[in-house]
C-alpha cells in the first residue's frame, strides 16, 4: 500500500485552508445554544435538520418517540431520539 498521490502544492494548501475553515465553522456551530438543546420543537427540527412537518409526522407514525402533554400542546422530540431514528433508516 505504498501508493503516493502527487498533489500540486497550490491544491494542497487550498485543501488545508478549507479543512481549517470547516473545523472552525463546526466548532462555532457546536457552541451555539440552538444546536445543543436536548428537546426540539417541530420548528426547531424544520430549521436545523431541514425536515418538513409532514416528514416529522410520518416519523412519529413510524415510531419516533415524542412528548406531547395535551392534544393541543407543543410537540417536543428529544434530539438523541431523532438522530437515532434518522441514522437507523
Amino acid at each position: 500500500m505504498g501508493t503516493k498521490i502527487m498533489v500540486e502544492r497550490r491544491v494542497y494548501s487550498n485543501l488545508v485552508k478549507f479543512v481549517i475553515e470547516t473545523r472552525k465553522l463546526l466548532m462555532d456551530i457546536s457552541e451555539r445554544t440552538e444546536f445543543t438543546k436536548e428537546w426540539l420543537s417541530i420548528s426547531d427540527i424544520e430549521m436545523e435538520f431541514g425536515l418538513s412537518r409532514k416528514v416529522i409526522d410520518g416519523f412519529r407514525k413510524k415510531g419516533l418517540k415524542s412528548n406531547q402533554k395535551t392534544a393541543n400542546g407543543k410537540i417536543l422530540i428529544r434530539r438523541t431520539e431523532l438522530e437515532k431514528f434518522i441514522t437507523k433508516k
